[in-house]
């Protein structure tokens, strides 16, 4: 008895230990890249149902990220807002069963483009405009 018991204390704290550690581990790196069209400046705002990234500014051709850890249940996705111009956008840059497969092991780069935004992450694949609310 007194065996099994130390068996499953054992079993118990191994499972969590691996548990944790996989989430631990589960991050994933987002970089968004302007590619609107020369001396277009874009305006972007990005954020998650529990965390706001802010706005952001991004000079043509220029660069911006960041890191996100995946939650438990494999449900993380962020949304942007993008604008230049008169135009007004909003995709989801970061839907975890869409991109993590992709993205776990690279950066998730993205292409801001006027058509829509491209996943130049594997082999490119680009996506329409979500529909304006």
């Amino acid at each position: 008895m007194c065996g099994s018991y130390a068996f499953n204390i054992l079993f118990s704290i191994t499972f969590m230990v691996i548990l944790f550690g996989c989430l631990c581990e589960a991050r994933v790196n987002v970089t968004i890249i302007n590619d609107i069209g020369p001396n277009v400046q874009l305006g972007l705002h990005c954020k998650s149902k529990n965390k706001d990234l802010d706005s952001q500014s991004l000079p043509p051709y220029k660069p911006w990220g960041f890191i996100t850890a995946i939650n438990f249940w494999g449900t993380t996705s962020f949304f942007c807002h993008f604008e230049w111009g008169s135009e007004s956008k909003w995709f989801e840059i970061f839907v975890t069963s869409r991109d993590y497969y992709l993205c776990k092991h690279h950066p998730c780069f993205w292409s801001i483009r006027p058509d829509g935004p491209c996943r130049l992450t594997g082999k490119e694949k680009c996506y329409p405009w979500n529909a304006n609310i």
